[in-house]
C-alpha cells in the first residue's frame, strides 16, 4: 500500500469566527500535508434548483491518523474533496480509507 501513496494532499478542517454581528464566518484551514492515493469510484448526475450537478465519488488512502473526522476536506492540487465516511479498522491499523465526494 505505501508505493500507492503517491499524491501530496493538504487535510482541511472548518473553522468559524464571530464575525461581530452574531454570525460566524466560514473558513478552511490546512492541518496537515499527507501522502494519499485517490481511487475514482464512480459518479451521478443529481437536478437540485432546476440545475443539473454532476458528482464525483472517491476513495482516497493514507497512513492512519487520529484526527480525522467526517465532513473534513482534503485538497489534492486544485481538485477540493468532502470527506464522507470515514473507514478506520482500528488502532493496529497501519491506512484508513476515505470515501469522499469531489466538490466543484
Amino acid at each position: 500500500m505505501l508505493s500507492q501513496l503517491t499524491q501530496r494532499a493538504t487535510l482541511l478542517a472548518r473553522t468559524l469566527t464571530p464575525d461581530g454581528g452574531g454570525g460566524f464566518s466560514e473558513s478552511w484551514d490546512g492541518f496537515a500535508d499527507v501522502w494519499v492515493a485517490l481511487t475514482p469510484l464512480g459518479g451521478d448526475d443529481a437536478v437540485t434548483a432546476e440545475r443539473l450537478q454532476s458528482r464525483i465519488r472517491h476513495r482516497i488512502a493514507l497512513r492512519r491518523r487520529s484526527d480525522l473526522a467526517a465532513g473534513q476536506r482534503v485538497q489534492i492540487g486544485d481538485r477540493l474533496f468532502r470527506i464522507h465516511v470515514l473507514r478506520d479498522p482500528g488502532p493496529r491499523a497501519a491506512y484508513v480509507e476515505l470515501d469522499c465526494e469531489e466538490l466543484p
